[in-house]
């Protein structure tokens, strides 16, 4: 004989009431809700809340401290924008405060923890970026964080990074057959799938910037006159004389350099010689120029095996963005936002 099934008819029995209390009757759930609800209005209204995100408060102080951070990393302070302009970066800043909240919500909530060593070495590379203790305690200030508050912010943020990595790891992965594909869909779009022509050329160089007459006129013709007629080298000459501080320690030598990476006036000059050949003395907008072209190699197609690691590289990038924003989406589906627009 089989049993009555009393717990399923319980479940079915509470579930029932719930739904008659929240949907149709105003029981004493719902009404209990509904205060609660209120009362948090009330209160984002009196402290200016900008935003409750799953009951949890986001103030008018966090957002100006977030809007700081944001503007601080762009070299500006909020003092330096226009007041239209500055209303538009809080609105958008709140919108990555969002996102930062429910990744925490999320992360705390399913206690994940990043390893000591990792947060340590993401700390150690975060400090890296100050040139000196007093420019990283300014930043500290900035923010109205003590040391220890600082690392132990730095750590949860690393922690929450590692817990949306993992989230996302599936979705990013490239293969090998996706990279071949964009290359041959992409090859004959243009820019980007050739090595430009380069050259390799040295050069002795006397500035006009400061001071332009005869003298250094003189100078860089004689000098010219030394290198032609053998009587002193091309790199003896440069250590010498050259105004370059960079070249002159390797007798005067570029590298190798596109027509792109130099000034026009100078490129014009030195893509019409061939290697070997020792330029007349030239001037440019900064000063005088000797150069030697000793390489050339012209523009030619990167093949596949080159270009393999950039493109895998650039797709990860486009998914990645892409996948972090439907992760996004989906947390603020679940989550209960609420704005409060006359505070931001």
């Amino acid at each position: 004989m089989k049993k009555f099934p009393w717990r399923s008819i319980t479940y079915a029995l509470i579930l029932l009431y719930l739904l008659i209390d929240l949907q149709w009757c105003r029981g004493p759930l719902k009404r209990s809700f509904e205060k609660r609800r209120k009362g948090m209005v009330t209160l984002a209204v009196e402290e200016k809340w900008v935003a409750i995100i799953n009951r949890e408060p986001i103030t008018s102080k966090q957002l100006d401290i977030a809007v700081v951070r944001h503007l601080y990393q762009r070299g500006k302070s909020p003092e330096e924008v226009p007041d239209q302009n500055l209303k538009m970066i809080r609105r958008a800043v709140l919108q990555t405060v969002i996102n930062d909240t429910l990744v925490r919500q999320y992360a705390d909530g399913a206690k994940f923890n990043a390893s000591q060593e990792e947060i340590d070495a993401f700390i150690g590379k975060w400090k890296s970026q100050f040139g000196s203790d007093d420019e990283l305690a300014e930043r500290s200030g900035l923010q109205g964080l003590t040391k220890e508050q600082r690392d132990k912010e730095l750590g949860r943020i690393w922690a929450r990074k590692r817990w949306l990595e993992q989230r996302i790891e599936p979705g990013v992965a490239i293969t090998d057959k996706e990279v071949r594909a964009w290359y041959d869909a992409n090859r004959n779009s243009g820019e980007g799938f050739s090595e430009p022509e380069r050259i390799r050329a040295r050069h002795i160089f006397i500035s006009t910037v400061e001071v332009d007459d005869e003298i250094r006129e003189k100078l860089i013709r004689d000098t010219h006159a030394s290198i032609v007629s053998g009587e002193k080298k091309f790199e003896e000459l440069a250590k010498e004389i050259s105004d370059d501080p960079r070249s002159k320690k390797v007798g005067g030598d570029l590298n190798w350099f596109s027509r792109s990476r130099m000034p026009e006036d100078f490129s014009k000059v030195v893509f019409q010689l061939k290697p070997g050949d020792i330029s007349e003395p030239f001037k440019t907008s900064i000063g005088w120029h000797i150069v030697e072209v000793t390489d050339h190699k012209p523009e030619r197609e990167l093949t596949f095996e080159e270009m393999s690691d950039e493109i895998a590289s650039i797709l990860r990038t486009e998914r990645r963005e892409d996948t972090i924003k439907r992760l996004m989406k989906k947390l603020r589906t679940v989550a209960k936002i609420q704005l409060f627009p006359e505070n931001i």
